[in-house]
């Protein structure tokens, strides 16, 4: 009979070792990630945040064309502080406008606002609200429509001060308080004008809400570890050491008629509202329908093909700008009048450098076309 041998040493248990590393690991995190957090905390400022970068896939000459210039490089040196300006920070009842920056190209003030080259001096003053039209995403800062503006003006013998107070993403409810807090603070302009249209038909469920209106929400819940945790210093950290996202498709909004209906309602009596705040308090205003890749223009003729899959989350614009131009045919007048730039073209050089963001020249286009009326109808004194 085979004796047993007796066992000299207790047999490994996995279970109660992992149990004994518990504790160790746990007050090794304790140690490390307060440290980790404040190494992060120091290093976000130092780190840009990646962003789509849609440039970096066309060449030098498909630059130029766009941009209607022989060098690319002071282009590329604009797009990439285009990507470098940040997300937006909060301000009271608009929720959201810009952060300062300074940069070669590229110029946000203290106050928020998109620099124009020349804003001193005396003269009437005239403030030129809008999205990112009127902020001039994917333009230098002497290149957007309040700076081709201003130039006209004073070309002119008009002795104006345009400023441009247009903000990426801004619809027609945040361009009115805008003015409204203006106007309250002693801020009163002899014209403003309000270039829109894009912005109000992408954000249209009639809720008013804007790309800030989530984050504001947040605030009020409750926080919870996983809240925490995406908030966290270390958790941002890697997420900007990422490689930066391809730029995707917008998001498909706006494609039932009742949606379109109510955004158009809204910037109908948005503009109403303005235009009757002028009248009592005093100075001139100025509607434009601007110009969108959606109506009326031929995008065949694009430099850089546009897929119909890049085009259709703009399906809401269209309706919308379709339903404008059938009541312009139908002889039903806009209340308040409305300089209509719908149909409106370059008419020499590139219309659009992106999807939906316009060239240099179609900026000036415009300006042209909104100084011709000014001057014509004797907007300013």
């Amino acid at each position: 009979m085979r004796r047993r041998r007796l066992r000299t040493r207790a047999e490994f248990n996995p279970l109660a070792a992992l149990a004994r590393m518990i504790p160790r690991l746990c007050l090794l995190l304790l140690v490390l990630l307060p440290v980790a957090e404040l190494g992060a905390g120091i290093a976000l400022p130092r780190i840009p945040e990646p962003r789509p970068n849609a440039s970096s896939t066309l060449s030098d000459q498909q630059i130029s064309q766009l941009y209607g210039v022989e060098d690319a490089g002071p282009v590329r040196e604009m797009q990439a502080e285009m990507r470098d300006l940040g997300d937006a920070g909060y301000w009271p009842l608009v929720e959201y406008r810009m952060k300062p920056f300074a940069g070669k190209h590229v110029t946000v003030g203290p106050d928020g606002w998109r620099a124009v080259p020349r804003v001193e001096g005396e003269g009437a003053k005239v403030f030129v609200f809008g999205g990112a039209a009127v902020f001039g995403t994917g333009n230098a800062d002497g290149q957007t429509i309040p700076a081709y503006l201003d130039t006209l003006l004073l070309e002119a013998g008009k002795s104006a001060r345009v400023f441009n107070f247009g903000v990426p993403g801004w619809i027609s409810t945040q361009e009115r308080i805008a003015l409204e807090q203006m106007v309250v603070a002693g801020n009163k302009p002899d014209l403003a004008i309000f270039v829109d249209g894009f912005e109000d038909l992408r954000r249209c469920d009639g809720s008013d809400r804007t790309a800030f209106s989530e984050q504001l929400a947040a605030t009020e819940a409750k926080p919870s570890l996983a809240t925490m945790l995406a908030h966290s210093a270390l958790a941002k950290l890697v997420g900007r050491l990422r490689p930066p996202p391809a730029k995707g498709l917008l998001p498909l909004v706006c494609t039932h008629d009742s949606e379109v209906e109510r955004a158009l309602a809204r910037l109908e009596v948005n503009r109403r509202m303005i235009s009757a705040m002028a009248d009592r308090l005093g100075f001139k205003v100025l509607f434009v329908q601007q110009p969108v890749p959606t109506f009326a223009y031929d995008n065949a003729k694009r430099l850089v093909p546009v897929s119909p899959a890049e085009m259709a989350p703009l399906v809401g614009v269209a309706k919308g700008y379709s339903r404008l131009a059938e009541a312009r045919a139908a002889g039903r007048p806009t209340d308040p009048e409305t300089l209509w730039l719908a149909e409106l073209e370059p008419a020499t050089g590139n219309a659009y450098v992106d999807i939906v963001d316009y060239s240099p020249s179609f900026n000036r286009a415009i300006a042209e076309a909104v100084a011709r009326h000014v001057l014509d109808k004797s907007l300013l004194p």
